[in-house]
């Protein structure tokens, strides 16, 4: 098509006719006209965290107490729509509202992107939806790769670009729902051309409790420094019965406050271990801390342990956090 391969230069007077101010599809985390990517493991509860997302830019209301700009939302969904049917009816019951049905769209079945025939066929569709989009959500990337491979740079690479057609030609934000991979280290799978390639990244982590962590992993043009959100995976009966009379339920997520204290190795004191490489700058705190940590946790460990030692000090009243996210001792 066409408008997909206009290619045009602009004078400096138009860039600085830009505005400066980044324009947020939710504040803080996601920016309108950009591409972007949440990862996490199997289960973790990134496509539930997707979903709230596209939800609350539907309805144009507030995602946990950060603001969203009304939209119109496309899903690409890769597992098929019954599960989602229960996921929104559990946001709607949960959360005690209605979808907007006017903004918010569902692929029937995954399409192979990284094709000609696919996105061709892809963009084919969105045309005859005849709206004018602000996201779409790729769940999952796998599932809409047929003839690439993830830890290939140039496939990605060439699949980013693909994208990058999409959000230029429909000034929209495109969200890619990942996989991480199978080490210790809490990374996107794959290819490092596709975290590179692209404006933000979040990553999903969730416990044995059903709490998962949202982390900022990249914001290429703001704060990365986010705190981290905690959710809580919830059952939510739908207030329906199937044909054997069980009742029917679906699952969403709600705020939780923190992850859930662990198990300290007996005999270190890490309060006091923190105490004595405290710096008011979280960041580097935690390097200090984690370089002085001896025991034989890998360094993943260190960090969880170091952010659970924090919460516990904070609760404590022993340490307090200041108005610029910085922190002072008692």
């Amino acid at each position: 098509m066409n408008q997909f391969t206009d290619y045009n230069f602009i004078k400096l007077d138009e860039l600085y006719s830009q505005p400066l101010q980044i324009d947020w599809l939710v504040e803080s985390y996601i920016p309108s006209d950009s591409i972007g990517m949440l990862f996490g493991a199997s289960g973790s509860g990134k496509s539930h965290i997707v979903l709230s997302l596209a939800v609350s830019i539907a309805n144009g209301t507030e995602w946990f107490g950060l603001r969203a700009k009304e939209g119109n939302v496309l899903i690409l969904a890769g597992e098929g729509n019954n599960g989602l049917q229960r996921r929104l009816r559990a946001i709607q019951v949960e959360h005690e509202i209605t979808i907007n049905p006017d903004r918010i769209f569902f692929s029937e079945r995954p399409i192979g992107l990284d094709t000609d025939t696919g996105f061709d066929d892809a963009v084919t569709a969105i045309e005859n939806l005849d709206k004018e989009l602000d996201l779409i959500v790729i769940d999952t990337l796998s599932r809409h790769l047929l003839q690439s491979a993830e830890n290939s740079n140039d496939d990605m690479a060439q699949f980013i670009n693909r994208l990058e057609q999409l959000r230029h030609t429909y000034k929209c934000t495109i969200l890619v729902v990942h996989h991480t991979g199978k080490s210790d280290r809490q990374e996107a799978r794959g290819a490092s051309a596709l975290k590179a390639n692209i404006d933000f990244s979040f990553g999903v982590q969730k416990d044995d409790s059903r709490i998962c962590r949202l982390t900022c992993d990249k914001q290429k043009d703001a704060d990365d420094d986010l705190p981290a959100k905690h959710f809580l995976i919830k059952g939510v009966d739908l207030g329906e019965a199937d044909s054997y009379g069980n009742a029917i339920t679906g699952a969403c997520i709600v705020e939780a406050n923190e992850m859930p204290s662990f198990a300290m190795p007996k005999g270190v004191d890490y309060e006091q271990l923190a105490i004595d490489t405290f710096n008011s700058e979280k960041r580097l705190w935690q390097e200090a801390f984690v370089e002085v940590c001896e025991d034989k946790s890998k360094t993943d460990s260190k960090k969880k342990r170091f952010r659970g030692v924090i919460d516990g000090l904070i609760k404590a009243g022993r340490i307090s956090v200041t108005n610029d996210d910085c922190y002072e001792i008692n």
